[in-house]
């Protein structure tokens, strides 16, 4: 096996790449502190006090944290010229014919993005005179790098994928409610309070805030008309944003009743030559790791059907008929 493969199959994690996977979790683990460190250092360093009494500790952990998170993206993006099909995209309808290619679709995909915009803000204060202040706000981004090693943001990332057309159908839905309930209480309350609610546009904070109950009471309707149409508008609010979370909620479901129906079938896979070895017992903790599974169900699917298939394998036997 060649040292690209090796490194990419440590980095990405990559599934059918088992006899890496201690070092690819290892390397999770010490990336994973790396940026929770990092993203400690960067609200410690908007602490009043902090940032001038702990500068140079502080610019020490940024460099590090940059040098180590600039070797990884290089790393991914070399290592990704190795990378099976499967792995950089489930169309069919991509080829990949050179090394160069996949790695130009690896730099166009999302989690290469953010690898890019996490570092990017550090060197172009190094070679960039302007004021570069707002860029540190990308620094946040580097928070979002926790989601390639989190299995469970991971899934929800599927979740929102597959229930993409339902979430913006259903977004399409309570923005035009939001806009209808805007533009009732400005012809409501608009000669009572022409400040409060002074245009359209203007009364979208309160249509926003009220239809999702949150009621800042920064704006508040005065008059009789106003105070039932806010009512209704409260009431309607739960049914409309329960939406999203009702979709993302049983997507979510959906995707962990499928990761066990797989760990089921891996399960059931091994049992059948009736042998339970140690190496069976290690794809099985294998497999449950990669489908995110808590220990404790695993077991007790495994025990399960381990009983389910000892008891069907018994022969059965004929009880003779009473004379």
């Amino acid at each position: 096996m060649s040292l690209q493969t090796t490194c990419y199959n440590i980095l990405a994690s990559y599934k059918d790449a088992q006899s890496h996977h201690k070092a690819s979790k290892y390397f999770d683990v010490i990336l994973v502190t790396v940026i929770v460190i990092n993203i400690a250092t960067m609200m410690l360093s908007t602490v009043p006090g902090t940032s001038s009494q702990y500068i140079t500790e502080l610019h020490i952990i940024e460099v590090v944290s940059v040098a180590l998170f600039s070797l990884e993206y290089v790393l991914r993006i070399w290592s990704s010229g190795v990378a099976p099909s499967s792995a950089l995209t489930s169309s069919k309808d991509i080829q990949f014919h050179t090394p160069w290619q996949k790695r130009w679709y690896y730099l166009k995909s999302p989690m290469a993005l953010i690898d890019l915009l996490a570092i990017l803000p550090f060197y172009l204060s190094m070679f960039v005179t302007l004021d570069l202040r707002i860029l540190r706000v990308f620094r946040v981004l580097r928070i979002l790098k926790l989601g390639r090693y989190s299995r469970s943001m991971q899934t929800l990332i599927t979740v929102i994928r597959n229930e993409s057309h339902s979430l913006v159908a259903a977004l399409s839905v309570l923005m035009l409610f939001t806009v209808i309930a805007a533009t009732c209480i400005y012809y409501i309350e608009h000669t009572a309070q022409p400040d409060a609610f002074s245009s359209i546009p203007a009364s979208l904070w309160w249509a926003l805030v009220t239809l999702t109950t949150v009621g800042y009471g920064d704006i508040v309707p005065i008059t009789a008309g106003g105070k039932v149409f806010g009512g209704i508008i409260t009431i309607l609010g739960i049914c409309f944003y329960a939406l999203p979370a009702g979709i993302l909620s049983s997507s979510f479901t959906a995707q962990m009743q499928l990761k066990r129906d797989r760990f089921k079938e891996t399960v059931r896979t091994v049992l059948e030559d009736g042998k339970f070895s140690e190496h069976d017992k290690g794809h099985i903790e294998r497999v449950r790791d990669l489908l995110d599974l808590d220990e404790e169900e695993a077991q007790l699917i495994v025990r399960l059907l381990q009983h389910h298939h000892s008891t069907s394998q018994k022969p059965s036997v004929d009880k003779k008929p009473h004379t």
